[in-house]
């Protein structure tokens, strides 16, 4: 697996550009969704086409569900100001933890994908706490993340966490500062409707629905809403990026036709995209990236590991790991502070 980082440092002034520097990692992280029989097939990582991907990959019911946990964690782990100030905001005026927002991705369901226990565990330290909202001291989160994973398996297992956590394994990120070592479970949902409580979960991040929905205690939930924005901000960016490149590969990496991609904007990029179908992804990614807003997102390959991950059609994500073939995981090394919930 490749990992990325990714940090907007610009306001979006072309929206062309602009949305072409959102269309990159997501052509990267569907390359890396393909299961590894698929791509020796292919001749490896390296050698597969945009036109291969389009033939290859497969679409199924959870992947922009996915693709939205994913962009939601890089995008508050790397700082990008569209989400990570009002979630910085929401964790200092409604959990008592301040200076800004961190991220760790989890979701017991991903292990296997990537391995969440020994990534979550060594972003951790013995002293990182778990804010849940109640009274009295928190629970320190390092030492229960395998009881945790192991409740999401086997629901006997959810009996012997303590009670004000049994619900944590629903979490898909843990939001916090790494300074005070304190952290959130939050759960986070691409349709508001399927939003739920749970002992141990604190936020849920969800597509906003109107002007009135703002960040708010929900006593019914018991969960701190943290709705994300459309308007000219990241959901809008993110859903038209998604929804092109979605388009490209239905139209076995053709310009799609117009009642497919109606914005000529999305059909300008399409056409960028099939003039390069026949050359490698990685080459095409970095000739693409040459071209996006240089200064609306900074990003860095920081390693690259094999994975062997699939978006099935059927099932969702699926994948297999051998243990060797485990990436490294980013380490966050917080100093605790205080333990006040």
């Amino acid at each position: 697996m490749k990992l990325i980082e990714g940090k907007q440092i610009g306001e979006i002034e072309d929206p062309v550009r602009a949305k072409l520097a959102m269309v990159v990692p997501i052509i990267k992280a569907t390359l890396h969704s393909l299961a590894r029989d698929r791509l020796a097939r292919l001749g490896g990582l390296n050698k597969v086409t945009l036109h291969d991907l389009a033939r290859e990959f497969k679409e199924g019911h959870g992947d922009a569900g996915i693709c939205f946990e994913y962009a939601v964690h890089e995008a508050i782990a790397s700082n990008n100001r569209l989400i990570h100030p009002l979630t910085s905001e929401v964790l200092e005026d409604l959990c008592n933890i301040g200076g800004g927002a961190d991220s760790i991705l989890f979701g017991p369901e991903k292990e296997g994908v990537i391995p969440i226990l020994e990534s979550v565990q060594n972003a951790l330290t013995d002293d990182s706490v778990l804010y849940v909202g109640n009274a009295g001291r928190p629970p320190k989160l390092r030492r229960y993340i395998p009881k945790v994973i192991r409740a999401y398996r086997r629901n006997e297992d959810q009996n012997r966490l303590p009670r004000s956590i049994t619900g944590l394994w629903k979490a898909d990120l843990f939001l916090g500062n790494r300074n005070l070592d304190a952290w959130v479970g939050t759960t986070i949902k691409i349709n508001p409707d399927q939003l739920q409580g749970a002992q141990g979960l604190r936020i849920g991040i969800y597509p906003k629905r109107s002007s009135r929905d703002v960040p708010r205690k929900d006593t019914d939930l018991n969960l701190i809403r943290l709705p994300l924005p459309y308007d000219d901000q990241f959901m809008e960016v993110f859903y038209k990026s998604f929804f092109l490149v979605r388009a490209f590969l239905r139209a076995d990496a053709c310009i799609p036709k117009p009642v497919d991609l109606p914005d000529a904007e999305d059909r300008l990029l399409t056409d960028q995209l099939a003039g390069r179908k026949e050359f490698p992804i990685l080459e095409v990614v970095e000739a693409l990236a040459r071209m996006a807003q240089q200064d609306l997102i900074e990003a860095s390959d920081i390693e690259d590991k094999p994975i062997n991950v699939a978006l099935s059609e059927d099932a969702g994500l699926q994948a297999e790991l051998p243990l060797g073939d485990m990436p490294d995981s980013v380490s966050v090394t917080p100093v605790p502070k205080e333990t006040n919930v």
